[in-house]
């Protein structure tokens, strides 16, 4: 029982190393300012990061799987703490988006290896109740990254919440250098030419649709990289197939539970994710609150995704993995659409219960998507199962971002080109989005009933 415990600590550990960069996303606007940047060019902190996360993930769990999870873990971690050590001394965007690809990868690696090593200790009949407390930190180093990385960027300045990582980092692979026991991997070999096409699809991919958000989804720039990556998809998908090793079982692909949670995880992440960079412009355009408010929002939202995260998991283990999916998007799409039905004159305090609601409902949905994916899941696949998950919220977050904006800006010129009797066509396009966003996010959760083919198949 104690190395379960350890293992359960050390995969939180690194789930919450890697959530405190959401510090990022509250912090543009000081990025932009200190380095004489603009909103345009200071994204490219946030593109690059996701492309190399989304590249890294299928790998990072073939690897886990090949070689070991402790070991790949380990990597991860000492990737990502040199990464954001080298951050904090730049002083250019230039060398800062260079250092965001490998500290992207290290989050992969985090995202990937920490729940895998969860789901390797414990058994099937205590899986989900264990992920749930292991996702749990994650909602914790989203509220720490943003409350605490607001805070060290308006105040010290945004190298602050690089360097102040570097002792979590350390922390963190102690704790999983002597605290873990290494599992043996398959050792089956390792294909480095179809990992390079696997890496260089997703990367590509998350390009294409990040430039879509900003050029247009029909300009030069996103067409060529559709193109791009449509040849490079052609040579990852004929090396998978005659690879001896290849980077993903294609055995996966055969349990209804793992199609269905990855696919619930994807959409849910492309509903849920509008919060995180469209809300922030509700409250302090819209409801006129500074950002003190806006932190403390956000960090409700986060907290309430850690309760969910460690209810969701419990419940699943009692009354079933796909049930508690379904109910853990239902109440998500519920604070979506509460949340997209506000106006300027709502209080402060209805806000605060919408996304409350929304953050509890999110992490009930992660809790319980892991379980529903990785219980029945060999525990020699576990890295490549989970790998599967991270990549797709990853993949999910840039969707998002790009479809949700597009949206936002389609209805705000509509609106503003109407008869001009609307005094916010932001506020009027912004609930149409939410709206969308909850539905999107409630068919997400209905996607895991199809994991349900016979009654016993469903924990």
């Amino acid at each position: 029982m104690r190395l379960r415990i350890l293992a359960a600590t050390a995969g939180g550990a690194a789930l919450f190393l890697a959530a405190l960069d959401f510090s990022i996303n509250v912090s543009l606007p000081v990025f932009r300012d200190s380095l004489n940047e603009t909103l345009v060019t200071v994204q490219w902190i946030i593109i690059v990061y996701h492309a190399a996360r989304s590249g890294t993930g299928f790998i990072a769990g073939h690897l886990a799987d090949t070689i070991g999870l402790k070991r790949v873990l380990l990597a991860g971690i000492i990737l990502y703490t040199v990464s954001v050590a080298i951050i904090s001394l730049q002083g250019s965007l230039a060398p800062i988006v260079g250092m965001r690809v490998p500290q992207g990868i290290g989050v992969a690696i985090l995202f990937t290896v920490g729940p895998a090593i969860v789901a390797k200790a414990f058994g099937p009949e205590r899986r989900g109740t264990a992920l749930g407390v292991t996702l749990a930190a994650m909602g914790a180093g989203q509220m720490a990254g943003t409350l605490g990385g607001g805070w060290l960027s308006l105040n010290i300045g945004w190298e602050a919440i690089f360097w102040a990582r570097v002792p979590i980092g350390i922390a963190t692979f102690a704790l999983v250098a002597f605290g873990v026991r290494e599992s043996k991997g398959a050792r089956i070999g390792f294909d480095l030419t179809a990992a390079a096409a696997i890496f260089l699809f997703l990367f590509m991919l998350v390009l294409a649709f990040s430039f879509a958000r900003i050029d247009g989804w029909l300009a030069l720039r996103p067409l060529a990289l559709y193109a791009v990556t449509i040849v490079i998809g052609v040579v990852m998908a004929w090396r998978q197939r005659v690879s001896l090793h290849p980077v993903f079982p294609i055995s996966l692909l055969h349990i209804p539970q793992f199609r269905a949670g990855v696919a619930s995880n994807l959409v849910v992440t492309i509903g849920t994710f509008v919060m995180w960079f469209l809300f922030p412009f509700f409250v302090t355009d819209v409801l006129g609150r500074s950002t003190l408010a806006l932190g403390a929002l956000l960090a409700t939202m986060a907290s309430a995704t850690l309760l969910g995260s460690s209810t969701g998991g419990w419940f699943a283990d009692r009354t079933g993995d796909s049930k508690t999916t379904v109910l853990g998007a239902a109440v998500a799409a519920g604070g979506l659409w509460f949340a997209g039905s506000m106006t300027g004159a709502t209080q402060l305090l209805v806000v605060f219960a919408a996304v409350g609601l929304l953050g509890f409902g999110f992490g009930v949905h992660q809790a319980a998507v892991y379980a529903l994916t990785l219980r029945r899941t060999e525990t020699r696949y576990a890295g490549s199962a989970s790998a599967a998950l991270a990549v797709a919220q990853t993949v999910g977050t840039v969707l998002s971002i790009s479809i949700m904006t597009s949206v936002l800006a389609l209805r705000e010129r509509q609106f503003a080109a109407g008869d001009g009797s609307l005094a916010s066509p932001f506020l009027s396009a912004y609930g149409d989005v939410l709206l969308i966003a909850a539905v999107v996010t409630l068919v997400g959760g209905m996607i895991a009933l199809a994991s349900r083919q016979r009654p016993e198949q469903d924990r």
